[in-house]
């Protein structure tokens, strides 16, 4: 019996100095060589990592605005004296008559006036003037001829110039007239012709009967 609890003993004996000695060699463990390239790499990386955040970190700088050069100021006109008399407008002449070539005649008036209201079947003198705004002279063969509208004397339907006219005079035709013989509104037509039968110029009269 005590021949078995020595050999128990020993073995118990093996094991525990086994045990320490796998202790031991679980805590110092053989440390490595490291690479230098690697720690190269590891530390240039940090350095780009730590730029990166820090230019993130840093707000952009703004742009100057461009600077704005105010114009010249323009003088100030002088302010007339109110005690001064004003100047009054340069006045205008009389507007120069445009002289034209050849035959030409212009309108000037008639009487009665147009619109005029006479009673039916009454004798009138009828009075129209032309200027001669050409360059030639007018001579008896130039003319007055009724073209249109109511006839208002039925003998004659031409009256000529009764002297020379010369450019810048005029001439009045005096034409016998009856009004017509019913109540209403009429109105006559003219032309002044030269000797060749060329219009020169037109008129007519406007009236009523009642």
């Amino acid at each position: 019996m005590k021949t078995k609890i020595t050999k128990f003993a020993g073995i118990s004996a093996l094991v525990a100095f086994g045990l320490v000695l796998s202790a031991c060699g679980a805590a110092a463990p053989t440390e490595p060589t490291q690479d230098p390239n690697m720690v190269f790499t590891q530390v240039a990386e940090t350095v780009m990592v730590s730029m990166t955040q820090t230019a993130q970190a840093v707000p952009p700088t703004a742009m100057p605005e461009p600077t704005i050069t105010p114009l010249p100021t323009q003088d100030t006109m002088p302010t007339q004296d109110p005690n001064l008399p004003t100047q009054a407008p340069p006045q205008m002449g009389p507007t120069p008559t445009i002289q034209k070539f050849g035959d030409s005649a212009a309108y000037q008036s008639i009487n009665p006036k147009d619109g005029t209201t006479f009673k039916t079947g009454d004798e009138i003198t009828i009075t129209i003037c032309f200027k001669n705004d050409g360059s030639t002279d007018w001579t008896t063969k130039y003319y007055l001829q009724y073209v249109g509208g109511y006839k208002l004397w039925n003998n004659t339907t031409t009256w000529n110039v009764g002297k020379k006219i010369e450019p810048g005079d005029k001439w009045c035709f005096t034409l016998p007239a009856v009004t017509p013989y019913s109540p209403g509104d009429y109105i006559t037509y003219y032309d002044m012709k030269n000797p060749d039968g060329q219009i020169m110029a037109q008129a007519y009269f406007a009236y009523k009967t009642q």
